[in-house]
């Protein structure tokens, strides 16, 4: 049996990270292991997959429940194998379709092993990747299906630690499997980290995965065998929007901020919510990105450079004159052949003219031109001739006969077209001095209209009698006085009201006094006559009136700094039913992400903050604060509340000055949709 190519077997099973070529000619195991071998007396050893770093997978048969498996088996004697048997323990305890399970722990005959689930037919993404990058929602579904499934073991305790894309697979089925949870960290020694810095090497893990399906390319600075590392530029890698076509703007932005600005997702969990949703089931279609060709050779074909005819030129349907279309051919005696891109003159079929690896022909393997006379233009005799097409076909002879007269059917298709472009062209020119003239020939002059119009003009009016006119002038007067009379009553009520305005009187007749009302922001007071208001207005809202909020926003000074800004107005638009919502968690204290969240509520000024109000459409724990500023450092706590839903009432001790009113989610609850979220309907600040 010869050697397999690098993650791939008979059984189509997946392949792996650092995978050495095996020959299965030698049939023996550096770990005492052969296809003869049954360890822990059921699981018969059939054929070595793949060489790992330090370990060995092998294809076997459950003998007991009648079932292929895979054996990741290892020295008993390694100085991994305690940790990477106790990893495997823990993974048998996961049990979730994303990943492959782990069925078995043993030692047998100083042969440590665990078993694992065989999937039949499925790919790993390294393999998929060698024919280009995948499409975007494709690549979409694989990053979140990969983040699902790494989320559901970190709940568990459990991280991965070494995603590549030969940890990721894909059945015929479509669905996603990772594998490696736990085994391959211990394996190379590399699992003694803290929980939040590895759901982050997760989180990185992930996001490399999305850039790898979209460009085809592995963008973190360890390789992974048999996929290209992405280019690097200044700052970290290149966008996977500089490398691929059609890659989403969220997975563009989320792999810069992640690959290059050491930001973004915290978790495989934060991930998968900021991508979703993805489509259920596989997406075919082609990606954004291809491989280079193996060979690196450019396809090419030769052309030979003989002189057309004279004569044959001038018979070309729809052709150039001879003189400009030779000019595009001929070259000198001297130079046969001229190589062109493959694909040739027009659709014709790129053609070799010599068995060449350079797919060029030389200049004795090239065709000449026929003459009028019947030979060729090196004068030696010809047995036929054809017609223009032809002509065109021997002028491309390297190039085969088929070439030649798709080259030819090509030329008289560029002729016709030229001539009926040229064709049209005339009409238009002609249809528009045939316009011009008729618009010439109506074109009169001033004089000639004046002078050469028949209709008669309408008579002058008739003149109006001096009576008429002195009557006219009287009415005139009367109407004018009146405008005067009026419009000096009109200035004076002016000069009287303008005098009023600004005094405290109420501009009776009588001389008397009325009292005087004084409003401020929130409160009226009623000053009696021959006093003054000698008290400032109060910022604070007597009668429990509530303040009016200008603006509202999420808050998350512990993520992204933001935290569903689009539905954070809702908080005060006065409907119940209308609420904001966080991002999904894991647990009810936010997937021990971060202690709080929540939305921050400006007031637009410094405002005295006695109570407020909540409706909280799900159970939660919820801490009011009051601050000056934007951040919680300088902010003074309101009140609190725990374990309660509906309309809460947070009240303080005494009044607390500040514009943001900070309403900070401690435990949340879960939701229909299975994730822990905070949820807001109204807030209302008195």
């Amino acid at each position: 049996m010869t050697a397999q190519r690098r993650g791939s077997t008979d059984d189509n099973t997946d392949g792996n990270e650092d995978v050495d070529h095996v020959d299965e000619r030698t049939g023996g195991s550096v770990h005492g292991v052969g296809p003869s071998t049954v360890l822990g007396g059921r699981y018969a050893v059939q054929r070595r997959l793949e060489k790992l770093p330090h370990a060995e997978r092998w294809s076997a048969h459950d003998t007991t429940l009648e079932r292929d498996v895979v054996v990741v088996c290892f020295g008993e004697d390694d100085a991994h194998a305690p940790a990477t048997l106790d990893a495997a323990r823990r993974a048998a305890g996961l049990d979730n379709h994303r990943l492959v399970r782990v069925l078995d722990v043993g030692r047998s005959e100083g042969t440590a092993f665990y078993v694992e689930e065989a999937i039949p037919e499925a790919h790993t993404l390294a393999q998929i990747l060698e024919q280009g990058g995948l499409p975007a929602e494709e690549a979409r579904r694989i990053a979140g299906e990969t983040a699902t499934g790494l989320e559901a073991a970190r709940s568990r305790g459990l991280h991965h630690l070494r995603l590549t894309p030969h940890s990721v697979l894909r059945a015929p089925d479509g669905t996603i499997k990772v594998r490696g949870v736990a085994t391959a960290a211990a394996m190379a020694s590399d699992d003694d980290i803290d929980s939040a810095t590895a759901a982050r090497l997760d989180a990185v893990g992930v996001v490399a995965i999305a850039y790898a399906a979209l460009t085809s390319r592995w963008p973190l600075s360890t390789p992974v065998p048999g996929v290209e590392s992405a280019p690097r530029v200044v700052g970290g890698v290149a966008a996977p929007s500089e490398i691929a076509a059609g890659v989403p703007g969220d997975l563009d932005a989320l792999c810069r901020l992640t690959l290059n600005d050491d930001q973004g997702p915290l978790s495989p969990g934060d991930f998968a919510s900021q991508i979703a949703p993805w489509a259920p089931t596989q997406v075919v279609g082609l990606g954004g990105s291809s491989p280079r060709p193996d060979d690196g050779v450019e396809r090419t074909i030769a052309l030979p450079m003989a002189d057309l005819p004279r004569e044959a030129a001038a018979e070309q349907p729809g052709a150039a004159p001879f003189d400009q279309a030779t000019q595009v051919l001929a070259a000198p005696t001297d130079q046969s052949t001229q190589t062109l891109p493959a694909g040739g003159v027009g659709d014709a079929p790129a053609v070799a003219a010599t068995g060449t690896a350079t797919g060029t022909a030389t200049g004795t393997d090239a065709a000449t031109a026929t003459t009028p006379d019947g030979g060729t233009a090196d004068g030696s005799p010809t047995t036929h001739q054809e017609g223009p097409a032809a002509a065109v076909g021997l002028a491309l002879g390297a190039a085969g006969t088929a070439a030649g007269h798709a080259a030819g059917a090509a030329a008289h298709k560029v002729g016709s077209f030229a001539k009926a472009a040229a064709d049209k062209a005339a009409d238009r020119k002609a249809a528009k001095e045939a316009a011009a003239e008729r618009a010439e020939s109506r074109r009169i002059s001033l004089d000639e209209a004046l002078v050469e119009n028949d209709e008669p003009l309408d008579p002058p009016l008739p003149m109006l009698s001096q009576e008429t006119t002195q009557r006219s002038s009287d009415q005139s007067g009367i109407v004018l006085g009146i405008v005067a009379t009026f419009l000096v009553v009109v200035a004076v009520l002016g000069f009287w009201g303008a005098s009023t305005i600004g005094s405290r009187s109420n501009i009776l007749f009588g001389g008397t006094s009325k009292p005087t009302v004084t409003a401020t922001a929130s409160t009226t007071v009623t000053v009696p006559p021959g006093q003054t208001q000698t008290s400032q207005p109060s910022d604070t809202a007597t009668g429990g009136e509530p303040f009016a909020i200008l603006s509202a926003t999420g808050f998350d000074p512990e993520g992204d700094n933001a935290e569903r800004n689009g539905e954070a107005p809702r908080v005060f638009d006065g409907k119940d039913d209308t609420f904001w919502s966080s991002e999904g968690y894991a647990s009810a204290n936010l997937g021990g992400l971060k202690k709080g969240v929540g939305v921050r509520v400006d007031l637009g000024q410094v405002r005295k903050v006695s109570e407020v109000d909540l409706v909280l459409p799900d159970t939660s724990d919820v801490t009011v604060y009051v601050g000056e500023d934007r951040t919680l450092d300088n902010a003074t706590e309101l009140g609190t509340s725990q374990g309660k839903d509906g309309s809460v009432t947070v009240k303080a001790k005494k009044p607390v000055s500040g514009q943001y009113v900070f309403v900070w989610f401690t435990k949340v609850s879960q939701v229909s949709d299975g994730r822990f979220r905070a949820t807001l309907a109204e807030v209302t600040v008195r």
